[in-house]
């Protein structure tokens, strides 16, 4: 059985390079630009020429720019997967075979995650080589965590409904908005334990985001800041496993 999964890993690359890779080049590339737009960011920061503060603020572009890209490669890791299968009803065909559903589609997860990380590995070093050095294995890591967390998370919703990006749009979103609640509310000196207990009922986006500086320049991630991305991610795995075990498909 392992081996005939693992038969159609080709098929579920191919799948991805040529289905969903030139929309989330675009997709990150129009947001990033965006960012840019919004934050001031010129042709310029990135001269190699530049001096200390134009260093930072090429680091800084860099930052935002991986965290555009780490979050929107998450989501179209899982992008399609299950719900689009489903829907056209190819799981009809698929699992006429003896394949176990979970294997299949944890599998092709898996390779749209290594895709995604290998292309950040790869933007990484042309900005090393061409602006100022960055962490490679940071970004690396980075993305991988992103994919871990927000990735499970589009996972485990595009087995329960077709509607999945719309309605993991709105978890991310509503995430960051209670997160800047939550800020605010510690800067006025009236933190609510309501609101800080609510944050772990959504994905830790500003977790996530605030570790891109750290992984970007190579610095040392304390544990801590690590765990809840991680135990989030791991559940939402699980989450997304268990579904599609025990929820049927039409075949």
């Amino acid at each position: 059985m392992k081996v005939r999964v693992s038969a159609y890993a080709g098929y579920q690359l191919r799948d991805f390079l040529f289905g969903r890779l030139p929309l989330l080049v675009l997709s990150a590339s129009l947001a990033t630009w965006a960012v840019f737009r919004v934050t001031g960011v010129t042709p310029a920061a990135f001269d190699s020429a530049a001096g200390i503060g134009g260093r930072e603020q090429a680091q800084s572009a860099f930052e935002n720019a991986l965290g555009v890209y780490a979050m929107i490669a998450a989501i179209f890791a899982a992008q399609g997967l299950v719900a689009r299968d489903r829907w056209r009803g190819f799981d009809r065909i698929l699992f006429s075979r003896p394949l176990v559903p979970a294997q299949y589609y944890l599998q092709a997860f898996t390779v749209a995650g290594a895709a995604i990380v290998v292309l950040g590995v790869v933007g990484a070093g042309v900005f090393t080589v061409a602006v100022r050095p960055v962490s490679v294995p940071g970004v690396a890591a980075y993305v991988g965590l992103s994919w871990l967390t927000v990735g499970t998370l589009a996972l485990a919703l595009a087995t329960l409904t077709a509607y999945h990006l719309p309605v993991l749009l709105s978890l991310l979103g509503g995430a960051a908005l209670l997160s800047q609640f939550a800020d605010r509310l510690r800067a006025s000196g009236t933190a609510s334990p309501i609101v800080d207990a609510a944050q772990y009922l959504l994905p830790p986006v500003a977790s996530i985001a605030a570790l891109r500086g750290p992984f970007a320049s190579g610095r040392v991630v304390a544990p801590e800041d690590l765990a809840w991305p991680l135990a989030f991610g791991l559940l939402c795995t699980a989450a997304a496993v268990l579904l599609l075990y025990r929820r049927p498909f039409r075949s």
